[in-house]
């Protein structure tokens, strides 16, 4: 009988290969913080659903925190415009703070950096919509 191992992933690099959101509500505004590569083969819909739960939960202004995210693809791309479209649907307002120049220049390409208000961090993200 032939030895037979099964051979399971590391769960450290599942767990640091995965994307995470962490939610904070500051008064009316939510901050999701991102963590991890925005991939298409992550969990389809996890952002559009962290963002509709911040605005069901009171939130106005919702704050994308993408400075701990390398990478997006296209399709996750997407899922930052229907984040959007979420929050502007209901009188809201989607800001992102802390964008690598890699997904600045990404959102350039694409044609969308008018369409999000940017922020170079949190703290200035605050500031601004304190004015």
């Amino acid at each position: 009988m032939e030895d037979m191992r099964i051979i399971l992933p590391d769960p450290g690099t599942i767990a640091a290969a995965a994307m995470e959101i962490h939610t904070s509500l500051d008064g009316q505004v939510a901050i999701l913080r991102l963590v991890g590569r925005l991939t298409v083969g992550e969990e389809p819909g996890a952002l559009k659903k962290a963002t509709a739960d911040a605005v069901v939960g009171g939130a106005t202004t919702v704050v994308l925190d993408l400075s701990q995210v390398p990478y997006i693809d296209s399709t996750r791309l997407g899922e930052l415009i229907t984040a959007h479209v979420t929050v502007s649907r209901q009188g809201g307002r989607l800001v992102l703070a802390g964008a690598t120049p890699r997904i600045t220049d990404l959102l350039t390409v694409a044609g969308l950096e008018g369409i999000f208000e940017m922020f170079p961090s949190i703290d200035a993200a605050r500031a601004g919509l304190k004015n």
